[in-house]
Formats: C-alpha cells, sequence, structure tokens
C-alpha cells in the first residue's frame, strides 16, 4: 500500500468519526467548533474529488477497505488494557514471511 492509500484511509477515518461525534450531540464550542468543521469539511471535499477521479466501481472499493480498516482500529480502542496489549504485541512481533512459510 502506498503512503497516497494510507492517507486517504486515515481521511476516511477522520469523516467516519467526526459524523460519530456529531451524532454523539456533544458540543463544540467556539474555536475547538471552527477548527473541527473545518476538517470535516476539507476531508469530505477531498473524498469527493477523489471519488470523482476513481470513478464509482473504484470509489466503492475504496470506500470499502477504508472503512474495513476504520473499524479494526475502532475496535482496538475499544479493547481493554490487557487484550490491547495482547494485540499490540502480536502486531509488534508479526513476520508475514512465516506465515507464508507455514501455509
Amino acid at each position: 500500500m502506498n503512503d497516497f492509500s494510507k492517507f486517504t484511509c486515515f481521511v476516511k477515518g477522520t469523516v467516519i468519526t467526526s459524523e460519530v461525534i456529531k451524532a454523539s450531540g456533544r458540543v463544540m464550542r467556539n474555536e475547538m467548533k471552527m477548527h473541527f468543521n473545518r476538517i470535516l469539511h476539507d476531508c469530505q471535499q477531498y473524498e469527493k474529488a477523489l471519488h470523482k477521479a476513481l470513478g464509482p466501481e473504484n470509489a466503492e472499493n475504496e470506500d470499502e477497505i477504508n472503512s474495513a480498516i476504520v473499524g479494526l482500529v475502532w475496535k482496538i480502542f475499544e479493547m481493554d488494557l490487557e487484550e490491547r496489549s495482547k494485540f499490540i504485541d502480536y502486531i509488534n512481533n508479526f513476520d508475514a514471511h512465516e506465515c507464508e512459510a507455514t501455509n
């Protein structure tokens, strides 16, 4: 995955998370609200331009993949401390080459 794809995934995460925050009824005031809305607007405009450039089928694929990645990140945040620690240790020690050798 190239850096542009990674960036796009994080933009998608920002859009999803901001929509959840807005739906939660959390009240932001003054400067924080201004920055929040500016970031959300810019991310939405980026996604709109990206989807236009990708075309409908590729945009749908991009959206599906990035939404799944964002969902995984959310699950990590929601883990209890011990579970998250074990998961992070697993990820830090993961070696794809070892998996290929055993398959």
